[in-house]
Order: C-alpha cells, then structure tokens, then sequence
C-alpha cells in the first residue's frame, strides 16, 4: 500500500511539472500593453507580487521564482510597461 501512495505522489508531481507553465516559450508572448490576468492566463500565478500606487498611477511587479530562472515583469495601471530574466 505504501508503494502505490509513492507511486501515485511522484505521478502527480510529475504531471504538474509537465504541465507548467513557466517557459520561454510563454515568457516570449508577455508583451508591452498586456494585463495582469492576460499574463496570469499564459505564465499561471507570479511567486511573488507587490503593488502600490502614487499620483493616481498604480504599479504592480509580478516575480516568477524557479531553481535556476528568475524573470520580473513590471506593470503601470495594469498594463506590461517591462520584463526582465529568463526560463531554464
């Protein structure tokens, strides 16, 4: 019984990492003028994210953590203003 639970956990947790998201591929798309749920729909949700607002513009920093990939991507009134990094 024990070996079928171990089985099915590294099955479920190899799914996942199949299925993710986190690619240079998708990271390519992000574009300029893009919202936050756009690029939440194509990268899935940011590790981390900040927001803040002054004079009336509001800022928003999504960070997409990995082992080996950091990529940043700064937003001005819910829209891409600019990316940095990249996905291993």
């Amino acid at each position: 019984m024990k070996n079928v639970r171990t089985l099915l956990l590294f099955t479920a947790v190899t799914a996942l990492a199949a299925c993710s998201k986190l690619t240079q591929d998708n990271l390519s798309k992000v574009h300029n003028g893009m919202t936050t749920d756009e690029v939440k729909s194509l990268l899935g949700d940011p590790t981390t994210s900040q927001s803040g607002s002054f004079l009336g513009q509001s800022g928003t920093e999504f960070v997409y953590h990995t082992d080996k990939s950091d990529v940043k991507i700064d937003f001005v009134n819910d829209k891409v203003i600019a990316t940095s990094g990249s996905f291993q």
